[in-house]
């Protein structure tokens, strides 16, 4: 076939389009005002990448009644609200498989980050964004999607996209009424999953992959083994430091500790469901999770490269500088 006659090319250009101009047109026509009050507070999900943000994701919308973007809607990214209202596409969605493949989880009804709809309003590159750095007018329609999908679910939003850890300031002003989930994993295992995930999709250990911290560039600079664990730790810095400046109070946050998660995922939910009714969030549990998952513990990845990211990461920040 010639490759400027591709039909699926087109395809996926025309419903690009459709969505980036048509949809979104919708959206902002038809639906709520952005300075309308929000009935629930939006709750959003941070952390590393390769840090369990997926399953956590998966665990707590199977088991609370809360609202999330999944790849139906995410196919309707010019206005999800649309979709939820002419497809509720969580109506009678199955249990998770708890699958998923480098934060991507297949299935019509399965969680997704849904990069496209965020892209509508916070820009790609860099991806660390500043408040004074974002345009004002796209916060809007931003908050006017998320005020649109919280009336349409009806139920608390639950976001689940790790580059919104670069985008903490934005959120924080544009929804004050916002929830924070932050996730960690141990930092060697955490690194261990990034290093796995790069040699899987770039054949060597090198190639960045994921979320860029603001000083990734002199990261970049670093031998893997360091890049991997400088990642982690600058974005939990960004995280941390966005929500001091931004004034969120530590009573909107809660840390969800990766390995405590796998190993009685019950107890966190009960935790968890605390915590969002603590904050005025009022959820319903709708099942229960499985009893645990199993830590992978296995060394997958050349024995050397992780002998010396576990011995980088014994030494303290102002060694390592």
């Amino acid at each position: 076939m010639n490759k400027y006659l591709n039909p699926k090319k087109y395809t996926r250009r025309a419903l690009f389009l459709v969505n980036r101009y048509l949809l979104s047109h919708l959206e902002a026509l038809f639906f709520s005002d952005p300075r309308q009050l929000l009935r629930h507070p939006p709750i959003f999900i941070l952390g590393a990448p390769r840090s369990g943000s997926t399953l956590a994701i998966q665990v707590i919308t199977d088991a609370l009644d809360v609202g999330y973007l999944n790849n139906r809607h995410c196919q309707c990214f010019g206005a999800p609200a649309i979709a939820e209202r002419l497809l509720c596409p969580l109506k009678n969605h199955p249990q998770s498989d708890y699958q998923s493949r480098h934060g991507v989880a297949n299935g019509s009804y399965a969680p997704a980050e849904c990069g496209e709809w965020w892209y509508r309003f916070f820009r790609r590159k860099p991806p660390y964004v500043k408040l004074k750095e974002v345009c004002p007018r796209r916060m809007r329609k931003f908050r006017q999607s998320v005020v649109a999908l919280t009336s349409e679910f009806k139920k608390p939003v639950l976001f689940k996209n790790l580059y919104a850890s670069l985008r903490v300031q934005a959120i924080a002003h544009y929804f004050p009424e916002s929830l924070f989930i932050v996730i960690k994993r141990d930092e060697v295992t955490n690194g261990h999953s990034i290093l796995e995930a790069r040699y899987k999709r770039f054949r060597d250990y090198t190639s960045w992959f994921s979320v860029e911290p603001p000083n990734v560039e002199e990261l970049k600079s670093l031998p893997a083994h360091q890049q991997v664990i400088e990642q982690i730790r600058h974005i939990h810095r960004a995280i941390d430091d966005d929500l001091r400046i931004s004034g969120v109070a530590e009573t909107r946050r809660f840390d969800l500790v990766y390995e405590d998660l796998c190993a009685r995922p019950n107890d966190i939910i009960g935790e968890m469901k605390s915590f969002l009714e603590t904050n005025g969030c009022l959820v319903n549990l709708k099942g229960d999770a499985p009893k645990r998952f199993p830590l992978r513990k296995e060394v997958r990845i050349d024995s050397v490269v992780y002998d010396q990211m576990v011995a980088y990461a014994k030494l303290s920040p102002t060694e390592v500088s």
